[in-house]
């Protein structure tokens, strides 16, 4: 426990080092192939939304299709938002009309503050998951046909950041697909080179695995984890485009980090140590001109720790629907914006 509170107290030490690095890295001229996209830093990108978020807890088994997944009770969200220069404000909530309610999945009590920023050379994922209350996925798992069994106990912490240096961005930009603050015009592809760090627990007033399948998992007896996690990671991102308007991006980076997780089982404390890949993908696809885009986005990201009481994954998500226009914003307005105006190396 000792060290596990020691690495909490670098945590933030160790984000702000690694996010240093990569400025560092990312220095220099910003002068990007027009010919392959186009930037429009004098106009307010104005965008509506749809858009869902999810943290997922699976307790992993040999075959995959036996995972116990406990999923959230999540709302779809409807928003508008800006962004003009690096600034970027969206609001969304979810309205009742956009949102059946199913009781029968028990309740979710929720915080996800999930931030995708995209300049012009870094990708940086920001993640702050608060999520109390689950229901295991799919209907009669662990109990009978018709019913969810849910949890209401459950609690999942998940914090971190992935930062990747885009070798190409001078003829890609992931702004196009996943902001719509850019056009790219012609397909192009880069190599991703970054790393990762998280932290967090998940933990319920009993064992994570129901008693009536306990004998069928590794983790059985289990009712608190918790974790750190840093390495280095490589991907790649590729935008393919079709006479020049319609887009279909896909990007995925692996990280390889040492890993440092405790278990509580019937009381006791377990450590383990150990490298466990993790996966931060994302996909864009739409249509985009000079003036506006419309798209589908989905960011997901697929942490797995591994300790004496077996396999977990944590899968933090958000799916989106973007319709979005670019806006020559009145003179007035700019003299105070301007300070938003300067381009993000």
């Amino acid at each position: 426990m000792q060290q596990m509170g020691s690495m909490k107290k670098n945590w933030v030490m160790m984000m702000a080092l690694l996010a240093g690095c990569f400025n560092v890295a990312a220095q220099g001229p910003s002068k990007f192939d027009t010919d392959y996209y186009e930037s429009y830093p004098d106009l307010v990108t104005g965008r509506t939304f749809f858009s869902q978020k999810y943290t997922n807890l699976i307790l992993q088994k040999k075959h995959r299709e036996e995972d116990l997944k406990y999923r959230p009770n999540t709302t779809l969200n409807f928003g508008v938002g800006a962004t003009y220069g690096w600034f970027t404000l969206n609001l969304a909530y979810g309205f009742n009309f956009l949102n059946r309610g199913d009781d029968s999945k028990g309740k979710t009590r929720y915080l996800d503050l999930q931030s995708h920023v995209y300049t012009r050379k870094m990708s940086i994922d920001l993640f702050g998951q608060f999520y109390k209350g689950f229901y295991l996925y799919p209907e009669g798992t662990a109990i009978g046909k018709n019913q969810w069994y849910t949890r209401p106990d459950i609690k999942v912490r998940h914090m971190g950041v992935a930062a990747y240096y885009i070798m190409n961005w001078d003829k890609l930009s992931m702004r196009a697909a996943m902001l719509q603050t850019e056009w790219q015009k012609k397909s192009a592809g880069s190599l991703l080179v970054g790393g990762e760090v998280y932290y967090g627990y998940s933990k319920g007033d009993s064992a994570l695995v129901p008693k009536v399948l306990e004998e069928e998992y590794e983790q059985r007896g289990v009712t608190r984890l918790r974790y750190f996690d840093i390495g280095p990671g490589i991907g790649y991102a590729y935008t393919f485009v079709w006479r020049e308007n319609f887009f279909a991006m896909g990007g995925i980076t692996a990280s390889f980090p040492l890993n440092f997780q405790k278990e509580i089982r019937y009381g006791k404390p377990e450590s383990k140590v150990t490298i466990s890949p993790d996966l931060l993908y994302r996909v864009g696809l739409g249509y985009s001109n000079e003036n506006m885009s419309v798209s589908l986005t989905w960011v997901n990201n697929s942490f797995q720790t591994r300790g004496q009481g077996g396999r977990y994954q944590i899968n933090t998500g958000n799916v989106r629907f973007n319709e979005a226009y670019r806006i020559n914003p009145a003179t007035i307005l700019k003299k105070y914006i301007r300070v938003f105006r300067s381009e993000s190396s």
